[in-house]
């Protein structure tokens, strides 16, 4: 999927999670953004081994300039240490777009290493390091990345999950670019749309106390609301239909536009009437 795609399905899945964070009666609002801000940034990481530059290059330039050296690091790592053979590995660890950085283990050495490199400054820059903050920074970067390949497997070229042990290929039917001339496939923007709605959703029933996020099982609820959500995505992604999921590309991001006034037109009342 495209950078933008990416960070507004990845927003929309985590959102749900930072209200607890930021309306219960212990609020901490800035673990909410800490883990808000490291899932966009883990969201954008994995395309750190496309050969053109992706939006993680453009958005966080000194991420991406981290990311591409590990990149080269872990694949020569495996070479150097013959790693295919003393780990009897199915595949080659090579430069390629979809590669280790695509996968799960990639996914924990990135993150890993962001964390790591975070604690050091802060610990320099602040003579000490907030555990807790660092836990939400790692929990962001991971989660920021899962999402990058559960969002990429609903994708025609799809992701295999066992890379570089075995295969466990998931893919769906969506092209990322346009299938058709003029044309495009509306369900990346579905996806938002939904999961946006699913926030909102939650942000209501709290507003009318029909649920309460003080409660300890209120992750479970957010989880399973979720996780329902995903689990029509998966099947969405997977039916090949043009006539229904591909529509005039103009009039989708006109859509798209639209949604993005609602959402900045929402944030300045929110200025405004801070208390509303």
């Amino acid at each position: 999927m495209l950078g933008k795609d990416h960070v507004s399905i990845t927003l929309g899945t985590i959102f749900p999670f930072t209200i607890p964070l930021i309306f219960s009666e212990n609020s901490h609002p800035v673990y909410a953004f800490c883990l808000l801000a490291a899932t966009v940034i883990g969201s954008l990481i994995p395309d750190a081994d496309s050969d053109e530059k992706p939006k993680l290059h453009y958005d966080f330039k000194i991420i991406y300039d981290i990311m591409v050296p590990l990149h080269k690091l872990i694949v020569f790592s495996f070479s150097f240490f013959n790693l295919k053979e003393k780990m009897n590995l199915q595949y080659v660890v090579e430069k390629q777009h979809r590669g280790i950085m695509h996968s799960p283990i990639g996914v924990f050495i990135s993150s890993f290493v962001l964390t790591l490199l975070t604690a050091i400054i802060g610990y320099f820059i602040f003579h000490g390091i907030n555990a807790t903050l660092i836990g939400f920074l790692f929990l962001g970067l991971i989660s920021g990345q899962f999402l990058h390949l559960l969002e990429d497997s609903c994708t025609i070229s799809g992701i295999n999950w066992l890379f570089p042990f075995g295969t466990r290929e998931l893919k769906g039917s969506i092209y990322t670019g346009n299938k058709i001339e003029g044309k495009r496939d509306i369900r990346p923007f579905l996806y938002r749309v939904s999961l946006l709605f699913a926030s909102a959703i939650l942000l209501i029933l709290h507003s009318l106390g029909a649920i309460d996020v003080n409660e300890s099982g209120i992750y479970l609820l957010i989880f399973a609301f979720v996780a329902l959500i995903w689990g029509l995505i998966l099947l969405t992604a997977k039916t090949d239909n043009d006539n229904l999921w591909i529509r005039d590309a103009k009039k989708v991001r006109e859509l798209e536009r639209a949604v993005d006034r609602i959402g900045k037109q929402d944030d300045v009342r929110k200025r405004r009437n801070p208390g509303k």
